[in-house]
């Protein structure tokens, strides 16, 4: 999951450093930002369980393509919701998760269910200024 976030990540950057609207960038930005943060404590937490076979290394996107494909605000915030909040409520359904673990997950849960409703509001404050 964690490196299937760090390529989710790199496709949102690279839709922010591609894109022409400003406001937009910034608010994609926000996100990869928060993202990185629970990406870091998610490391944190499995270095601290010594976790020798754990590959520290990212997973490069597939294509340059998929980048050109999320240029939309609702595409953005779709493939947010896909990628990171299916993926956290997945894992929060694993049995075998410790409860500082778990507790780890649902607050990161919370802070990327705000960051994706920031994102839609800033589609819906876009959508009434047009």
């Amino acid at each position: 999951m964690l490196n299937k976030m760090s390529a989710a990540r790199k496709t949102l950057e690279g839709i922010a450093n591609t894109s022409f609207d400003k406001p937009f960038a910034k608010c994609v930005y926000l996100i990869t930002s928060e993202s990185l943060q629970c990406e870091n404590e998610i490391r944190a937490h499995i270095d601290s369980l010594n976790c020798d076979n754990y590959n520290n290394e990212y997973i490069e996107n597939k294509s340059a393509s998929s980048v050109h494909a999320l240029s939309g605000l609702r595409a953005v915030s779709d493939y947010f919701e896909e990628t990171y909040l299916n993926s956290y409520k997945k894992l929060l359904k694993d049995k075998h998760l410790g409860s500082s673990l778990k507790s780890l997950i649902q607050n990161h849960l919370r802070l990327l269910m705000s960051s994706l409703t920031q994102l839609r509001l800033f589609e819906d404050v876009k959508t009434v200024v047009n």
